[in-house]
């Protein structure tokens, strides 16, 4: 007779685990991101130091994102705040997104006032001139970007709690 064995595990040891697993990727995203502030102090942002850094940041993020829309779990997570929230994840989503193209401009605005500009008058032109395309470039680059990451984990989410439901 042959013995199947199966290995028990404890839930609250698993849980344990998984919370010190998220804290050491914490820990790690936080000292790639410390790493990638000095490199730049010290080597200037145009260098090309902070290569790494920089791959390990987007590339973990890339892989969370994909593996909990691939999962369900990131489609999970906004029904849960939607229920709880007053407002919808979506309509958040859209307003850090405006919020974010505001800041790039501004920043492209400023930079471009205080670098270009001989006079208060003129930097105020530039500031608004730069800030006003920027906007009209960033803003719908970035909510196709975000808006198709959003719109592509919604349809994933409920195809997956669709088979989900047929067995």
């Amino acid at each position: 007779m042959m013995k199947v064995f199966k290995k028990i595990t404890d839930e609250r040891i698993e849980n344990v685990r998984n919370k010190i697993y998220k804290e050491m990727y914490h820990v790690i995203m936080a000292i790639c991101l410390l790493s990638v502030l000095v490199k730049i102090y010290k080597y200037g942002v145009g260098s090309g130091e902070l290569y790494l850094e920089l791959v390990i940041l987007l590339a973990s993020g890339v892989y969370y994102l994909a593996r909990s829309i691939f999962l369900g779990v990131f489609w999970d997570e906004v029904e849960m705040h939607d229920r709880t929230s007053k407002t919808p994840m979506s309509k958040k989503s859209i307003f850090g997104t405006v919020g974010l193209a505001l800041i790039i401009a501004t920043i492209m605005g400023v930079n471009s006032a205080v670098s270009y500009a001989d006079g208060s008058s003129q930097g105020l032109w530039y500031f608004v001139l730069v800030w006003c395309v920027s906007v009209m470039i960033y803003l719908p680059i970035l909510l196709l970007f975000f808006g198709g990451i959003y719109l592509l984990a919604k349809k994933i989410g409920m195809k997956n709690s669709e088979d989900n439901k047929k067995l």
